[in-house]
């Protein structure tokens, strides 16, 4: 496993986790608290993808063991800013049924699962806190849980990141339209090799009334789009992937006979977006681009513009 460092919008990344939460935590009747530390720096370098995987970890499994009506709370706090780096701790609690001494010895040690009767009624989650752990680490933090038997748990984690740049003004226009269901009907096929990233733009889009089809990589897209012609009205295509990439598979997308295929809006999402690499994009076919990670403004901008032209 390695760490990949990007420069990206904290809060933005947290508002992303959290709307894939909020739905899971509203079946249950979930009561759920945020407390975003104004100190910490709107952009922050580091791996935002592996940051937002060990948080939606600990939210989900919050939600899972939290009876419904109880209470989830999420904390982010800057512990400490110096010349080399800032400290941030991340605190997930919750109501639910608590973890004993004895189980939590265990909790976080591969495959270890705290209890056999509460895995049955559950599910298990050793194997993942086993990689929040390792993950954490190599972020130069630490991850520990303070927990009674039915007096809920504490997940808390510190990680070292880096002041970040960008340009905050492409987030700062709000969109006044509303999208509940303006979509309804049209069908999306999300072309991303990493499925947490797909399960977040799902669910982000989930009021929409999009239907959406998620493949794992080009050669599949491409298979789905020959097979059902006139299905799919827009295309969002990581660039990236195994078996085929992004551009190749536009490419041969393109060729496919029929002049449906050329109306057809193919948008790459990819976190480069430098001038170079969006001229390969265009080079490819592909209509436009969306910068990783998604804002789902702009998301909703370009399903906007391409699904009414």
């Amino acid at each position: 496993m390695e760490l990949t460092t990007t420069s990206y919008m904290f809060e933005k990344m947290l508002q992303n986790v959290l709307s894939t939460v909020y739905h899971k935590a509203n079946e249950k009747n979930h009561k759920i608290v945020i407390s975003i530390d104004e100190k910490i720096p709107i952009y922050i370098n580091g791996d935002e993808q592996r940051l937002a995987q060990i948080i939606m970890n600990l939210l989900t499994n919050a939600v899972k063991f939290t009876p419904d009506g109880g209470e989830i709370s999420f904390r982010a706090e800057l512990l400490e800013k110096n010349d080399e780096d800032i400290t941030l701790l991340i605190e997930i609690s919750d109501s639910g049924i608590g973890i004993s001494k004895q189980q939590q010895a265990k909790l976080f040690g591969a495959f270890e699962q705290a209890n056999s009767e509460v895995n049955k009624e559950y599910g298990g989650t050793g194997l993942g806190l086993a990689i929040v752990k390792r993950i954490v680490e190599m972020m130069g933090g630490r991850v520990w849980l303070e927990s009674k038997p039915g007096k809920g748990a504490k997940f808390i984690f510190t990680f070292k990141a880096l002041p970040g740049t960008g340009n905050k003004n492409i987030y700062d226009a709000d969109i006044e339209t509303d999208y509940n269901n303006a979509f309804k009907g049209r069908n999306l096929l999300v072309v991303e090799d990493v499925e947490l990233n797909s399960k977040i733009l799902v669910a982000l889009l989930e009021n929409t009334g999009l239907i959406i089809k998620c493949v794992e990589n080009g050669k599949e897209a491409l298979d789905e789009i020959e097979n059902n012609p006139d299905k799919y009205d827009i295309v969002f295509m990581d660039l990236q992937m195994p078996v085929m990439n992004g551009y190749d598979a536009t490419r041969k997308i393109r060729a496919l006979p029929g002049q449906n295929k050329e109306k057809l809006p193919i948008i790459a999402m990819t976190a480069n977006v430098f001038k170079e690499d969006i001229e390969n994009c265009i080079e490819a076919g592909m209509n436009d681009h969306l910068g990783k990670p998604l804002d789902i403004d702009i998301v909703m901008k370009a399903l906007h513009v391409y699904l009414n032209m």
